[in-house]
């Protein structure tokens, strides 16, 4: 008995494509697009409410600045982990949550880091929290590598008197 491979061939090569694809599709990374539409949604939620539609009370913002103070903690400390580097020690939202001012903390901390592109897990650094003028805080930036025209980001927590 002899079976016509003309009808198996095709029949058997459909279903290794067929299974190709199965395997292939459930591989595709899909958890990425998840994660987007989340943070979209958020934004196009906080963009809903414009700033001036939100009128509060002299006690509110009172009571509202204290919360923010009591919630941002900012670190007079920093106990350096591995992988750490004083760019990114200095880019923590709790340091100065600004890259550029690493050298701030490299000056502070000299007689501990003796290369800058070298730190160390466990060293503990100190992170000073003001002394500097708004001028300084700007030549620092520059040498640093910062864009025109030098200003911190208005959410960085920089060291000024």
């Amino acid at each position: 008995m002899q079976i016509n491979c003309r009808c198996i061939d095709p029949f058997v090569n459909s279903l290794v494509i067929l299974a190709l694809i199965f395997v292939f599709s459930g591989c595709a990374p899909q958890s990425a697009k998840t994660a987007d539409v989340g943070q979209g949604v958020q934004a196009e939620k906080r963009a809903e409410v414009p700033a001036q539609a939100v009128r509060t009370s002299p006690e509110a913002a009172a009571r509202e600045s204290e919360v923010k103070d009591t919630v941002m903690c900012l670190c007079e400390q920093y106990t350096v982990r591995k992988g750490d580097s004083l760019w990114s020690i200095a880019r923590y939202k709790d340091i100065y949550n600004d890259p550029y001012l690493w050298p701030i903390i490299y000056e502070a901390n000299k007689d501990i880091i003796k290369n800058p592109k070298r730190l160390y897990p466990g060293q503990e650094l100190g992170i000073p929290r003001g002394g500097y003028l708004p001028e300084e805080i700007k030549n620092i930036r520059k040498k640093a590598g910062a864009a025109k025209p030098y200003l911190p980001p208005q959410q960085a927590n920089i060291p000024v008197d």
